[in-house]
Protein backbone atom coordinates (compact mmCIF):
# COMPACT_ATOMS: atom_id res chain seq x y z
CA UNK A 1 0.00 0.00 0.00
CA UNK A 2 2.60 2.24 0.66
CA UNK A 3 4.53 1.91 -2.58
CA UNK A 4 1.16 2.18 -4.56
CA UNK A 5 1.37 5.97 -2.22
CA UNK A 6 4.63 6.64 -3.37
CA UNK A 7 3.56 6.12 -7.05
CA UNK A 8 1.06 8.03 -6.86
CA UNK A 9 2.96 11.02 -5.25
CA UNK A 10 5.81 10.69 -7.69
CA UNK A 11 3.08 10.68 -10.87
CA UNK A 12 1.50 13.69 -9.24
CA UNK A 13 4.54 15.77 -9.14
CA UNK A 14 5.68 14.80 -12.46
CA UNK A 15 2.28 15.96 -13.69
CA UNK A 16 2.39 19.25 -12.14
CA UNK A 17 6.25 19.66 -12.94
CA UNK A 18 5.17 18.89 -16.90
CA UNK A 19 2.43 21.41 -16.91
CA UNK A 20 4.90 24.15 -15.30
CA UNK A 21 7.11 23.43 -17.99
CA UNK A 22 4.68 24.07 -20.77
CA UNK A 23 2.94 26.87 -19.44
CA UNK A 24 4.05 30.18 -21.46
CA UNK A 25 6.43 32.72 -20.00
CA UNK A 26 4.28 35.82 -20.67
CA UNK A 27 6.62 36.91 -22.71
CA UNK A 28 4.74 38.54 -26.09
CA UNK A 29 5.61 38.88 -29.34
CA UNK A 30 6.95 42.33 -30.85
CA UNK A 31 6.38 41.28 -34.62
CA UNK A 32 3.33 42.90 -36.41
CA UNK A 33 0.95 40.17 -37.40
CA UNK A 34 -0.26 39.63 -40.95
CA UNK A 35 -3.06 41.78 -42.17
CA UNK A 36 -5.61 41.52 -44.67
CA UNK A 37 -8.61 44.12 -45.56
CA UNK A 38 -12.34 44.29 -45.70
CA UNK A 39 -14.29 47.61 -46.13
CA UNK A 40 -11.40 49.56 -46.39
CA UNK A 41 -10.13 48.28 -42.98
CA UNK A 42 -7.12 46.64 -42.07
CA UNK A 43 -7.72 42.99 -40.67
CA UNK A 44 -4.16 42.06 -38.02
CA UNK A 45 -4.32 38.92 -37.32
CA UNK A 46 -1.84 36.80 -35.04
CA UNK A 47 -0.35 39.81 -33.80
CA UNK A 48 -0.84 44.00 -34.01
CA UNK A 49 0.17 46.00 -36.63
CA UNK A 50 4.06 47.43 -36.69
CA UNK A 51 3.24 50.69 -36.50
CA UNK A 52 1.76 52.83 -33.27
CA UNK A 53 -2.30 52.84 -32.84
CA UNK A 54 -4.65 53.71 -30.39
CA UNK A 55 -7.49 51.10 -29.32
CA UNK A 56 -11.03 53.14 -30.13
CA UNK A 57 -13.26 49.94 -28.83
CA UNK A 58 -13.60 46.07 -28.39
CA UNK A 59 -16.35 44.13 -29.78
CA UNK A 60 -17.58 40.58 -29.93
CA UNK A 61 -19.42 38.98 -32.38
CA UNK A 62 -21.09 35.50 -32.42
CA UNK A 63 -23.01 34.40 -35.71
CA UNK A 64 -26.63 33.41 -35.76
CA UNK A 65 -25.36 29.59 -36.28
CA UNK A 66 -23.29 26.72 -37.86
CA UNK A 67 -23.79 28.36 -41.51
CA UNK A 68 -22.23 31.18 -40.18
CA UNK A 69 -18.25 31.58 -40.61
CA UNK A 70 -15.39 33.64 -38.83
CA UNK A 71 -14.89 35.60 -42.03
CA UNK A 72 -18.57 36.97 -42.01
CA UNK A 73 -18.32 37.80 -38.35
CA UNK A 74 -15.25 39.87 -39.00
CA UNK A 75 -16.39 41.41 -41.95
CA UNK A 76 -19.28 42.52 -39.40
CA UNK A 77 -16.80 44.17 -37.04
CA UNK A 78 -15.07 45.54 -40.11
CA UNK A 79 -18.39 47.06 -41.30
CA UNK A 80 -18.81 48.40 -37.51
CA UNK A 81 -14.95 49.78 -37.15
CA UNK A 82 -15.63 51.71 -40.70
CA UNK A 83 -19.12 53.47 -38.93
CA UNK A 84 -16.49 54.44 -36.34
CA UNK A 85 -14.10 56.21 -38.42
CA UNK A 86 -11.65 53.85 -37.02
CA UNK A 87 -8.22 52.29 -39.87
CA UNK A 88 -7.81 48.79 -38.53
CA UNK A 89 -8.99 45.53 -36.33
CA UNK A 90 -6.97 43.52 -34.63
CA UNK A 91 -8.45 39.64 -33.77
CA UNK A 92 -7.97 38.92 -30.25
CA UNK A 93 -9.36 34.95 -30.87
CA UNK A 94 -11.75 33.22 -32.16
CA UNK A 95 -13.53 30.22 -30.93
CA UNK A 96 -16.91 28.30 -31.87
CA UNK A 97 -19.62 28.76 -28.90
CA UNK A 98 -22.88 27.66 -27.87
CA UNK A 99 -25.57 29.97 -29.62
CA UNK A 100 -28.60 28.30 -29.10
CA UNK A 101 -29.75 24.90 -27.87
CA UNK A 102 -32.18 22.59 -30.69
CA UNK A 103 -35.72 22.58 -28.82
CA UNK A 104 -36.29 19.46 -30.61
CA UNK A 105 -33.78 16.85 -30.20
CA UNK A 106 -31.60 19.11 -27.08
CA UNK A 107 -28.35 19.68 -29.33
CA UNK A 108 -26.18 22.20 -29.07
CA UNK A 109 -25.47 24.64 -31.73
CA UNK A 110 -22.67 25.91 -32.43
CA UNK A 111 -21.50 29.55 -33.73
CA UNK A 112 -18.22 31.36 -34.90
CA UNK A 113 -17.42 34.12 -32.00
CA UNK A 114 -14.87 36.49 -32.79
CA UNK A 115 -13.16 39.26 -30.65
CA UNK A 116 -11.55 42.02 -31.74
CA UNK A 117 -10.26 45.30 -31.17
CA UNK A 118 -11.37 48.25 -33.26
CA UNK A 119 -7.83 51.03 -34.00
CA UNK A 120 -7.23 54.18 -34.94
CA UNK A 121 -3.43 54.70 -36.53
CA UNK A 122 -1.56 57.46 -35.00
Amino acid sequence: MADTVKIILVLLTTLAFAGCASAPDGSQSQQAGANSAANGIDIWRNGPPSRPYNVIATVSRVGADNSATYADEENLIAAEAARQNADGIIILYTVRVVSRVNIVNGRAIMAPKVDAQLIKYQ
